[in-house]
């Protein structure tokens, strides 16, 4: 018997997830157009990412001593680090893994790539989620759900190209990543631009390992996001725990960045240079929305967050045409029709298999038995008596059941 699905105000806690997630998604893409404004002081985003996950670490720990307290009345330390670090607390360490080889991956793709080819083959990570859905979590998908896959990896593949262009090139949306601690690719352009500026042009990768790169990265981000799901979806462990081990994990690796990527920079200006409000804004922007796509990814799925994300993204870009007068152009309204078209197909109910049963065959099988054994004796209790009649006989090969 499946488990009663969390509810407020009498609606599913899954779709509630999904909306807030959207919302989240086009404020975080809004509030970072902002931040990276001309004539902004450009922050490092390695150090967004580790204030990020160092944020989670501290909500999640501070919401798991509360519920401790109120469902026990007390509070032992020991007891708190026994549960954190005991167990199988190390397999959080996979997908933190996994997600911080894909972020740095994403730089390899994004230095090789043009910005273009870079968004449209990125999208390919909504099919490669569904892909590990049906191998790790024994998902069944019907060709209508796959159709619609591949309907919005084209629409939001289009949207992007025209929010690409629409911005010169000069953002890549991060509304997508989720619980891997997205703020990596805050600047990621502007550190493409400066990176293919500073460098011979012949120093620049090829373009065979740039797309090799984006593939792998696909690859690894629907791997890490299903892992991270099964886990959340086979385990007894509240959401908060399962958010500070994944943040724990997640912060040596993010530290480990900030010295590969900015550790010249950090050590000359700062930790927090270019930091202010808009900036502290995109970081607890982007730190709830960890903490919402495990609440989705526990009562949905990472593809129902492909969903929602991908929606985010037409918002957000909708929204940008009044903040930074984004033109729409026709490759927006096909990408946008084709996002829509495949939510609607993928919210349709499949349809019902129709099982048959060969009666037939089961009659021939019954009658074979009761000759091997016998005939029961006519008028003994245990008879079994077949009415005759001259009338046509009719027999049902097959019956439709249930």
């Amino acid at each position: 018997m499946s488990a009663i699905m969390p509810s407020v105000g009498g609606i599913p806690l899954k779709y509630i997830s999904l909306i807030v997630l959207a919302v989240q998604n086009s404020c975080l893409i809004i509030v970072m157009a902002l931040a990276q404004g001309p004539g902004r002081k450009v922050f490092y985003s390695s150090t967004a990412v580790f204030i990020n996950e160092l944020v989670k670490l501290v909500v999640c720990t501070a919401m798991t001593i509360r519920q401790t307290i109120q469902e026990t009345g007390r509070f032992y330390p020991q007891d708190f680090l026994n549960e954190v670090f005991g167990g199988d607390a190390w397999k959080l360490a996979i997908p933190a893994m996994l997600y911080a080889i894909q972020n740095n991956l994403q730089y390899v793709a994004s230095h090789a790539l043009d910005p273009s080819t870079f968004q449209v083959t990125y999208q390919l990570k909504i099919l490669t989620t569904a892909l590990f859905s049906v191998m790790l979590l024994n998902r069944s998908l019907p060709a209508l759900k796959w159709m619609s896959l591949v309907m919005l990896t084209a629409g939001i593949a289009l949207v992007s190209v025209e929010e690409s262009n629409n911005r010169h090139g000069s953002k890549q949306s991060t509304a997508d990543q989720g619980a891997d601690g997205a703020l990596t690719g805050l600047l990621q352009e502007e550190q493409r631009k400066a990176a293919i500026a500073s460098a011979p042009s012949n120093d620049r990768p090829e373009v065979f390992v740039g797309l090799l790169a984006v593939l792998v990265a696909c690859l690894l981000s629907g791997l890490a996001g299903v892992y991270f799901e099964k886990i959340l979806k086979n385990t007894q462990a509240s959401i908060w725990l399962r958010n500070i081990q994944l943040s724990f994990f997640s912060l040596p690796f993010s530290l480990l960045a900030v010295y590969l990527k900015d550790g010249e920079g950090v050590t000359e200006q700062g930790f927090f240079a270019g930091y202010d409000m808009l900036v502290i804004a995109a970081i607890a922007c982007q730190s709830a929305g960890g903490l919402i796509v495990a609440v989705v990814v526990k009562y949905a799925d990472n593809i129902l967050k492909g969903f929602a994300t991908s929606i985010s993204i037409v918002i957000s870009a909708i929204a940008s045409v009044a903040l930074f007068g984004s033109k729409i152009g026709s490759i927006f309204l096909l990408g946008t029709t084709l996002v829509l078209g495949a939510t609607y197909l993928y919210s349709l109910p499949d349809k019902p298999v129709v099982k048959y049963v060969d009666l037939g065959s089961q009659l021939d099988s019954f009658h074979a038995e009761e000759g091997r054994m016998g005939s029961p004796h006519q008028g003994s209790n245990d008879s079994l008596t077949t009415p005759t009649s001259n009338g046509p006989s009719v027999r049902l090969d097959r019956i439709r059941g249930p």
